[in-house]
């Protein structure tokens, strides 16, 4: 009997908030059942207020409206269970105001009957009260409405206003209980997120001006932009919630998309550095492209599927969370696989690269944390955080992990000197050279040269276009540019060296950035 499809007992609603952002409702429910849900709130303790108009026919008279609370002994007992209309109000106290009469004659109930017409159909009975809840903790409330041993069913119009602060009260008036942190957690994090874009900004500046912006780095810029856009969104929505008491389902679904977007794009980044690309090749296998873009799509689908399912078989007479669900499973498995991909990839990167493990090292602890953080943090959500503080909870852990990933890796490729871990030696450049000769010097596109951070420039003893003349080049260790001289022996036949003339040999790559070129001496 309590199995009817939920799109029925909401067929005509005006305001529908899947969520548990319903803080002000509207609707009409039709249903044969004798019991239905209508929607849930949780209620601060000595602070939450619930105000109801309702109004239906009295060809359906009398009807009750129920308030059930998250006690084992209450909601959970008698929802998707096979007792009757009269055993699940059995548990109710009259006395705790937990069944109101819609009755005109029950005073508390704030119902009246207007009478009407024969010819424009029968009386309805308008109600309209307010209630106060007081209890030990924050509980989830329940609201349900019943008629019992009643053939015709329920039909009823409604619109509730639930709040748990003072009129005005911006921070707390339409939240419920456990969201009041989320507005104000948004906000923080949208403040963060725009500082870490104007350093991302400033380092791509950098690393644009030295040809060292890979794609890489890239990818990891747009999906800080991601973030960034899909926090801000949200907290818009708050904001408009917290001003007017309406949900905007839509907005903040926007703004989800957005943070996954993110993550999927950094998992990318993540799983690209770890095999190398842009740090020690140019591209990929065939069969690692392959395999990297099944996964990826694999890890993308799942994702659409758990905003889905939560759309279309997430009950909202449960209090869920979005991971409780066989995608959101799913989700965690291809996390862990991802995990694991990303430590075998790291593992051959230095075994072939061993130079490079000032930056591997920090990068492959910065990614195991990142990639555990989140199913460890899911599966802890699922199982031990209460419902009635999880909402606050999961948003604060799940933007602080995001936060922690982008901040540290930005850090681990800051475009400094000091900065040892620095994982680019190969210019942008030079790699376009490479995709058009397939070589340069001792670098290729699957294998670039063995340099933990080198310019690139002129290999050594190149040749000219003049015979018995030869490059003298000198680099000084760490210094990111080197001094050039072009010489050949002198006519006389001594060891002297004559300077070349620059127009007497072929020109050279140059691969500098213009702003970095004065360091480079030229032959007079």
């Amino acid at each position: 009997m309590d199995r009817f499809p939920l799109a029925l007992v909401f067929l005509t609603a005006t305001v529908a908030v899947a969520g548990v952002g319903a803080k002000f409702l509207r609707g009409e429910l039709r249903t044969t059942q004798e019991w239905a849900f209508l929607a849930r709130f949780c209620f601060l303790s000595h602070y939450g207020r619930f105000e109801y108009n309702i109004e239906y026919s009295k060809e359906f008279a009398y009807q009750n409206l129920l308030l059930y609370y998250d006690s084992d002994t209450q909601w959970p007992s008698v929802y998707k269970s096979n007792k009757t209309c009269e055993e699940k109000q059995s548990i109710l106290k009259r006395e705790l105001l937990q069944i109101v009469p819609l009755v005109p004659e029950e005073l508390d109930s704030g119902c009246v009957e207007i009478s009407r017409p024969k010819k424009k159909g029968p009386s309805s009975i308008f109600c309209n009260s307010s209630k106060s809840f007081r209890s030990a903790r924050e509980r989830w409330w329940f609201l349900a409405v019943s008629h019992c041993n009643f053939s015709k069913g329920l039909s009823i119009k409604y619109s509730f206003l639930m709040t748990n602060g003072a009129p005005g009260d911006y921070w707390h008036e339409h939240f419920s209980a456990d969201e009041f942190y989320i507005m104000p957690l948004l906000m923080g994090f949208s403040m963060l997120y725009i500082l870490v874009i104007l350093a991302a900004v400033v380092c791509c500046k950098e690393l644009k001006t030295r040809q060292l912006l890979h794609s890489t780095y890239k990818l990891f810029f747009c999906s800080v932009v991601l973030q960034e856009v899909g926090i801000f969104v949200q907290s818009i929505a708050y904001i408009q919630f917290a001003v007017s008491g309406l949900d905007s389902v839509t907005i903040r679904d926007i703004g989800r998309l957005c943070e996954s977007a993110s993550e999927i794009v950094f998992l990318l980044v993540l799983l690209l550095l770890a095999k190398g690309y842009t740090v020690t090749r140019g591209r990929l296998r065939l069969a690692s492209s392959v395999k990297l873009t099944i996964f990826m799509y694999m890890y993308t689908a799942c994702y659409c599927f758990l905003f889905l399912f939560e759309k279309q078989y997430f009950d909202p007479g449960e209090v869920l969370y979005i991971y409780e669900s066989p995608a959101g499973y799913g989700l965690i498995g291809l996390r862990i696989v991802a995990w694991w991909m990303f430590i075998y990839s790291t593992i051959f990167t230095l075994k072939h690269y061993p130079e490079k493990a000032t930056f591997y090292y920090p990068f492959n602890l910065i990614g195991t944390l990142w990639f555990v953080a989140g199913p460890a943090f899911i599966l802890c959500a699922n199982t031990f955080i209460d419902k009635w503080v999880r909402e606050s909870v999961v948003c604060f852990v799940q933007h602080m992990i995001a936060a922690s990933g982008h901040i540290l890796f930005l850090m681990l490729t800051v475009p400094s000197k000091a900065n040892k871990n620095f994982p680019y030696h190969v210019r942008t450049t030079q790699i376009g050279v490479m995709v058009t000769d397939g070589t340069l010097g001792n670098n290729s596109l699957d294998h670039f040269g063995h340099h933990p951070y080198a310019p690139g420039g002129a290999p050594l003893g190149r040749p000219t276009s003049r015979p018995n003349c030869y490059w003298d080049q000198t680099i000084a260790e760490g210094e990111v540019h080197a001094t050039f001289k072009l010489t050949r022996p002198a006519s006389n036949g001594t060891n002297d060296c004559l300077i070349v003339r620059p127009e007497e040999v072929l020109p050279v790559p140059d691969f500098t950035a213009p702003s970095h070129r004065n360091n480079i001496y030229l032959p007079s």
